[in-house]
């Protein structure tokens, strides 16, 4: 095999293949969960400005503010812009999630020239560990989220520009004239900066070389026996030159110098998290906090080993803390620090050969300094478990296994070995068939929270997503048992009350959703939203005066708030106010000029109370913000017509029919129909009329138009 020509291409090629077909589904998905506050909701991605993500978090907050979850990564929110302009300023989620595609394979490409330049192997064939090992990692099922998830690019992004920092490193070390080692070297911590910009953890790579250059200077530990009889290690462990201390001093500062600027852009503070995000971090016994950081690790390298168990949210009750000593759990982490054990107890056996050792330093650096930032250790984190963030790691983790495989080979005979290779091969094929069996669940929302049910059936918040797919699918009473069970699981989640609460509203079950918001407001008295939606409850249960003060209250708290403007205009008009409706209509406008019902109100109200100068003042500013509303353009035909403006108002009669499509009802055509039939229009008014019968057999107005019209024939 290791003649076949072209070997290298071909090689390439298999890669590619790998990192190819197990993500197919990804293609042909929607934007689902954080994509839709990191994209869709972002005006970061969709302004004009190319610089203010800049100066805002990933989610578009300002970076300074305390609101801010402070995860600075312009360069990714960059990446997502390119996509949103090359596909004429539209948000296509295909565009993205092949960008996200093709950034995988890049990775691997880049992963295998990684591990060939550092490991230094001689040319094995298809047996090679470099490729081996990026197949294992091109197929790993952990990296669906990540290449799924289009917000996952930001992890495959910092991976990419992480090996890549690294193979200029390793290229400095071979140049001969120090200023050019050293200028090479500042290129090095200049792609670590710009990794950390695509995700933090991509600042680890300076560790990584860190380890890399003491790692090479070193003489590897072995044991002899002493004049006693006893075991002593060689106490010459490492022989580091002026040049090596340098260069570490060199990476120390570059390190220390991004990490200043990112506090910096942080504005001096860490972000604020909630017990429901990394709920661990909250706990005030040291013991069970501990324990149970060390029991997610553990669940970390298992979903490496075994990643049947995939979620894309492990936050809330997903993972119970191990409060009891006698917590089964516990043996896990014991078994966890044996087989880490195990592993250094490995780079002092004199049977293992030195590049054997090199080979295994690597891959525990691999799989641990990335995961660093994520560990709780310096800070706590606001997740507990996110598969996205083991994109680096995964790498690690696959080369031990590919050395760990090599290993035993060289201990068996042919045959065993082959036995070997079979089940490698077979892990392979499990692998990619769960990724591609996983990248569909990542195809919509709908899919992926219903997921994520029998992965952690006590995480409130997953729940609380089916529900709110349940809805939007009209899946009502699943949507109502869903939303029950969060609450259940999380008595303080207000949130899923205020769903409830509005859910329920819409059902008009008003003394449930009077409940249920009152219940939100008592968890977090200052959620606008809340308090919008119970003084909606209220005035439908014709309790006007405390209908309005919930209004006034949810603007109290959100001051930009036109939906809840256009709710008390609304209010004002059952009162009969029309000033005061007319002023909050304005104010919703104001607020947001698209704000189709504010519009269609406004202009109803001035058509009903005969206010047509003040009508005919704003229709074009109306029809210029929403050209393409059926209920605008309706709105206007109706103040045309009855000021007898019969051409125009034949023409916003006909646009907004057109624009209603299968929404339209009996009340267009009849209004078209009067129109008509004061125009003396006769054929077309009893048509129209006739439409309206047709879609409302009751509609009483058109029949008696229609009647009238036949006695003037």
């Amino acid at each position: 095999m290791s003649q076949f020509p072209n070997q290298t291409l071909f090689k390439l090629c298999i890669i590619i293949c790998a990192a190819t077909l197990p993500f197919l589904f990804t293609i042909n998905g929607d934007f689902v969960f954080d994509d839709s506050v990191a994209i869709t909701k972002n005006k970061d991605v969709t302004s004009k400005s190319w610089l203010d993500c800049f100066y805002n978090d990933f989610w578009g907050t300002e970076i300074k503010s305390d609101l801010s979850h402070k995860s600075y990564r312009p360069l990714t929110i960059l990446t997502f812009r390119i996509n949103y302009f090359m596909s004429g300023e539209r948000l296509i989620a295909i565009h993205f999630k092949i960008t996200n595609l093709i950034c995988h394979i890049w990775g691997c490409i880049v992963l295998w020239i990684f591990l060939r330049t550092v490991l230094n192997i001689q040319n094995e064939g298809f047996y090679e560990t470099s490729f081996l090992t990026t197949l294992l990692f091109a197929v790993h099922p952990i990296h669906v989220e990540a290449v799924s998830g289009i917000v996952g690019r930001a992890d495959v992004m910092a991976s990419n520009i992480f090996l890549l920092a690294f193979l200029v490193y390793h290229f400095s070390q071979s140049k001969s004239k120090s200023i050019w080692k050293h200028l090479i070297l500042l290129t090095t911590i200049i792609l670590s900066g710009i990794s950390m910009l695509f995700k933090e953890n991509g600042i680890t790579v300076l560790g990584f070389c860190l380890v890399y250059e003491i790692m090479n200077k070193m003489k590897f530990m072995k044991l002899k026996k002493s004049t006693t009889g006893n075991f002593v290690i060689n106490n010459r462990f490492v022989n580091l030159e002026l040049d090596s201390i340098l260069r570490i001093l060199i990476i120390l500062s570059g390190a220390i110098l991004l990490l200043s600027g990112r506090w910096l852009i942080m504005g001096g503070s860490y972000p604020e998290f909630k017990p429901v995000d990394n709920p661990a971090a909250f706990v005030e016994n040291y013991y069970t906090r501990v324990k149970t950081y060390n029991y997610i690790y553990f669940l970390n390298i298992l979903l490496l080993i075994w990643p049947h168990w995939l979620c894309y949210d492990w936050s809330m009750g997903c993972i119970p803390l191990l409060e009891n000593n006698m917590d089964f759990r516990t043996i896990f982490i014991f078994i966890m620090y044996i087989y880490g054990g195990l592993l250094i107890k490995s780079l002092f056996n004199n049977k293992n050969h030195s590049t054997t050792k090199r080979s295994l330093i690597i891959g525990v650096s691999l799989m641990i300094l990335p995961f660093l930032p994520a560990a709780n250790i310096v800070r706590p984190v606001g997740f507990v478990i996110a598969e996205r963030i083991l994109y680096i790691s995964s790498s690690g983790y696959c080369l031990l296994i590919v050395i760990g495989y090599k290993k035993i080979c060289k201990k068996v005979n042919s045959v065993k070995c082959k036995v070997l290779s079979a089940m490698f091969l077979f892990l392979l094929i499990i692998y990619g068939m769960r990724s591609f069996q996983r990248s569909g669940d990542w195809q919509n929302e709908y899919k992926l929270f219903t997921s994520g049910l029998s992965v952690c059936p006590l995480n409130a918040k997953i729940h609380y997503n089916v529900a709110k797919v349940a809805d939007s699918e009209q899946h009502i009473e699943w949507a109502l048992m869903e939303y029950k069970e969060s609450i259940r699981l999380n008595p303080t989640y207000y949130q899923a009350m205020n769903n409830l609460g509005n859910l329920l509203k819409t059902l008009k079950r008003f003394d449930e959703a009077e409940y249920y918001l009152r219940e939100a407001i008592k968890q977090k008295n200052d959620y606008p939203a809340t308090w919008m939606n119970l003084g909606i409850v209220l005035a439908n249960k014709k309790r006007y005066r405390e209908s309005e003060m919930a209004y006034k209250t949810a603007i109290q708290h959100r001051r930009k708030y036109p939906d809840c403007y256009y709710n008390l205009g609304n209010l004002y008009l059952e009162l009969n106010d029309t000033n005061a409706a007319s002023e909050c209509w304005l104010q919703a406008i104001s607020l947001n000029s698209k704000h189709n019902l504010a519009w269609t109100n406004l202009l109803a109200l001035l058509d009903n109370t005969g206010q047509t100068d003040k009508a005919l003042k704003i229709i074009p500013r109306a029809l210029n913000e929403l050209p393409d509303s059926g209920s605008v353009n309706f709105a206007v035909a109706n103040i045309y017509g009855k000021i007898e403006l019969y051409v125009q108002a034949e023409k916003y009669f006909k646009i907004a029919i057109k624009l209603f499509g299968k929404r339209v009802q009996a009340l267009h055509f009849s209004n078209l129909g009067v129109l008509y039939h004061r125009w003396k229009k006769y054929s077309l008014a009893k048509e129209m009329y006739s439409k309206a019968i047709e879609l409302d057999p009751l509609f009483t107005s058109a029949q008696k138009n229609l009647k009238t019209l036949k006695r003037l024939n």
